[in-house]
């Protein structure tokens, strides 16, 4: 009995600490107006994620100045808010950290957007652009509207941890801003790596930059940093030298006989190389000290084709005094005529070249765009082993997804022929992606197009959250992704500040703005040679940030595909799946903040803290849910309607096997309601199909998408926890070849043929909030029929709440010691020796330790 009594207070001790740990002190609001608001400006604070737009309301939570975490060598915004009762001028400066940080100052600016992307975006006003700022500057707010200041702080490699504070004086008021600086620095080195397509010309024309004298080299410098300050890379990094030229022909001299020469100086390969790679190098006394403290770009694009046609010989039309013509192509296959034998001897002396300057490991050879077809995929397979066999360490980059038509094709003769894919990310398969990185030696990156839309994130859409920026690089670590790329940053050829629209898509071709919203030169040096980003650009900075911190985490190592790495537990709480993320903005900058303490030893551990429910049905305990995919106006009919959850919305229910099935249509996703498609639905359709012999009501209707161009998400809110889900697709009548469903990344379906239904049922774990589908393959229709989501209890979850919690402690602590009467269940007799005795216990202690 003595030891009972130990276990007793041992109980009670638990459950103390219960009430203790469930006080959730381990997330921050970073979204509040500021205590320092007068009768004339209302100011607030908010997260740089989070877009401010004119008529967004002030925030009714309070608090007193403005929290900022940075590590050593990272940039990091903050933004405040202003509101004035009164139109007129207002004066915003901010005094000095110290310890070398600085700050630059913007301004939020507007572009009008007539029609947005999709259901994500809004017409009107739209926060883009950031307008540079000098100290004190005056800018003019309006009575009731919100004006927006952004600023970027940036933290030196050399700065101690610790607290600083300053204040931001902004119409005669200080508002306090604390930066607490984490005890670690990020990488100098770029891990992720990039290519984004960059007009050099077009950016010195727009500042009234002319050639060749003092200014031409301060801008191509000034370009060069900022992109390295970003952590990008352009995709012409050499510029304006470089070693190839259009269809990879020969820039620096070759003699056709194996030799490639650089004697042009500042204006060829090797001086660019040594100050943008090496970062080391003075370019013959243009500078005078080394680019970017001696840390240069990860990677180069070393040559790369003339047009989008995979299938097309893009080479010279001319070559060592060969002309080429189809013989010397892939439908001739004879890689000996003399324009090749000349070709691949010129490609051996590139790697050769490349191997002898100690370059080659950073250079690539981006050969071919986005084939199409079987004749691009041939073209592809064919052109890549002859560019493999003549210089085996060249790497090869190509813009698709890994094809089993190009790695299966009978010219794709090793391991390691294509180097480098690159698939749109709406086309991205892990599965393929990791099985390539694993076993045959290929990584992949992603690139993002106008066509990546919902349910996909795109950072590059302007009218999306600025979250989706942000969740570039926890992206990139989750799937072990080894770069991006974009086609362009700068295309000015429309006016991006009156016209923002290109391939019905805001923001495509740009995420830098002229510095003149009329689109015209300004006089050189007159906004102090300031460039004027987006915010989806600064974000994306600030994500490729994130993905250092996880590095760091990671004992400064790289991730592994099939591999458990340390930091992966918190980046899966935002990546859930390729088209399933957490887009809560507090809840990412909360996570970042415990990712930068422990990274610099303040803390021993991270608090295991989730995003915050949305929805009343994901709060409480579980319950079984129903759903079945049909018309609501049609038929089965609805059988009962009511506001299930007193928030206003009115849910339709069929009743069907004694259960309640809610009707879910084609409607995109409603926080209020709590459910539904993460895409633009307009091409999504209901069916019912009752003239077959299928009886059951739940298996003759269904939903799915007729465009059918990538996979689709569901989301249905419910509380946290492990489920049994049933789930059904198919038709009553037809075989349907190819059908695919995930849910929350368990397999129920993989690519399987329907006869005529597939119906599966498996256990998944919630832990957001939301249970997603993930449903769909390319070019194929996934009818989606029912789902049956029912709770799977622990032993220990003795109240059925769904968590093994303090109430369960209670109740547990109650029948403690206590013997079963025979052949009766008892609760808490987990091992069924009919007492509930220190077995018990250990196995209660230990689901109390890790919950459902």
């Amino acid at each position: 009995m003595k030891a009972f009594r130990y276990m007793k207070v041992f109980l009670s001790f638990i459950i103390i600490s219960a009430n203790v740990w469930a006080q959730d002190q381990n997330q921050e609001n970073y979204i509040y107006q500021l205590s320092q608001s007068t009768g004339r400006y209302t100011f607030w604070t908010t997260l740089p994620s989070e877009r401010v737009f004119k008529d967004d309301v002030v925030p009714s939570d309070t608090g007193s100045g403005i929290l900022v975490y940075a590590a050593r060598n990272e940039f990091e915004p903050f933004q405040l808010v202003v509101n004035p009762s009164v139109s007129g001028n207002i004066t915003v400066n901010i005094g000095e950290f110290g310890s070398g940080i600085e700050v630059q100052l913007y301004q939020v600016k507007y572009v009008t957007i007539a029609q947005s992307t999709d259901n994500l975006g809004r017409t009107g006003d739209y926060p883009d652009p950031l307008w540079p700022l000098e100290t004190s500057a005056s800018v003019s707010v309006t009575a009731g509207e919100n004006t927006a200041f952004w600023f970027d702080v940036h933290v030196p490699d050399t700065t101690p941890a610790g607290d600083y504070t300053t204040h931001v004086a902004i119409g005669g008021i200080d508002i306090p801003v604390t930066l607490h600086i984490f005890n670690f620095s990020i990488p100098e080195r770029l891990h992720p790596k990039s290519q984004m397509n960059f007009s050099h010309q077009a950016f010195l024309t727009q500042y009234g930059v002319s050639c060749c004298g003092t200014e031409y080299w301060l801008y191509v410098d000034k370009i060069k940093q900022y992109f390295i300050d970003h952590r990008l890379t352009p995709k012409s990094v050499l510029w304006s030298g470089g070693l190839t030229s259009s269809g990879a022909g020969p820039y620096i001299d070759y003699d056709c006989a194996g030799t490639l020469t650089d004697t042009d100086g500042i204006w060829g390969f090797e001086a660019p190389a040594e100050r943008y790679i090496d970062a080391d190098g003075l370019m013959q006394g243009k500078f005078p000290q080394s680019f970017n403290n001696g840390t240069g770009f990860p990677s180069f694009m070393a040559a790369t084709f003339r047009n989008n046609d995979a299938s097309a010989d893009q080479r010279p039309a001319t070559f060592c005094g060969q002309t080429r013509s189809a013989a010397d192509w892939y439908t001739a296959d004879n890689p000996n005529t003399p324009y090749n034998e000349n070709w691949f001897q010129y490609i051996t002396a590139i790697q050769n070249y490349l191997a002898s300057t100690g370059y080659l490991d950073k250079a690539y050879y981006y050969f071919a765009n986005e084939p199409q077809d079987q004749a691009d995929y041939a073209a592809v397979a064919w052109y890549s082993r002859y560019l493999k066999a003549a210089a085996p360490d060249f790497k090869l980059m190509v813009s698709e997804e890994p094809k089993p038509e190009i790695y299966e094709h009978s010219d794709y003769v090793q391991d390691g022929q294509v180097d480098i894919w690159l698939p749109v990310l709406n086309n991205y398969d892990p599965t393929i992606s990791h099985d390539r990185k694993k076993n045959h030696g290929e990584e992949t990156w992603i690139y993002f197009l106008y066509g990546t839309r919902p349910p996909f994130f795109n950072p590059v859409t302007l009218d999306h959250p600025g979250i989706e920026s942000k969740l570039t690089g926890w992206f990139l670590w989750k799937y072990r992704i080894g770069g991006i790329a974009y086609y362009s940053l700068n295309n000015w050829s429309r006016n991006p500040w009156t016209d923002p629209m290109n391939s019905n898509h805001n923001g495509d071709l740009f995420m830098l703005y002229p510095p003149s919203p009329e689109g015209t030169p300004i006089a050189y040096g007159s906004n102090n040679h300031r460039f004027v980003p987006s915010i989806r650009f600064e974000l994306m900075r600030d994500s490729l940030e994130d993905y250092e911190y996880f590095h760091v985490m990671n004992g400064n190592s790289a991730p592994q595909v099939y591999e458990v790495n340390a930091p992966d537990a918190q980046v899966e709480k935002i990546i859930k799946g390729v088209a399933s993320y957490t887009r809560d903005s507090g809840f990412m900058y909360n996570l970042r903040r415990w990712i930068g303490l422990y990274n610099g030893g303040e803390i021993a551990e991270i608090p295991d803290i989730t995003p915050p429910m949305e929805h009343p049905r994901a709060v409480g305990g579980r319950a079984n849910y129903y759903i079945n995919f049909q018309d609501p106006n049609g038929l089965p009919a609805t059988t009962y309607t009511e506001d299930t959850y007193d928030n206003g919305y009115t849910y339709r229910y069929l009743t069907y096997a004694n259960h309640g099935y809610l009707q879910v249509g084609t409607q995109e996703y409603d926080q209020i309601a709590g459910f539904g498609w993460l895409d633009d639905t307009e091409h999504f359709l209901t069916g019912r199909d009752p003239w077959g012999t299928e009886q059951d009501e739940r298996k003759i209707t269904c939903v799915y998408d007729d465009y059918a161009h990538h996979p689709s998400v569901f989301e249905f809110d419910l509380p946290n926890g492990t489920y049994s889900v049933e789930a059904s697709v198919g038709t009553p009548r037809k075989v349907r070849p190819h059908n695919r469903l995930v849910i929350e990344g368990v397999t129920f379906i993989d690519d399987e043929a329907s006869e005529y239904y597939i119906v599966r049922t498996r256990d998944v774990t919630v832990s957001d909030g939301k249970l997603t589908l993930d449903i769909g393959i390319w070019d194929y229709y996934t009818m989606i029929n029912y789902l049956d989501i029912e709770p799977v209890y622990s032993l220990s979850d003795l109240d059925r709440s769904g968590q093994v919690d303090q109430a369960d402690l209670e109740l547990f602590a109650g029948v403690f010691g206590s013997a079963c009467e025979s052949g009766a269940y008892c609760m808490g007799d987990f091992d069924g020796d009919s007492d509930v005795d220190s077995t018990d216990l250990a196995a209660f202690v230990t689901d109390f330790s890790n919950p459902e």
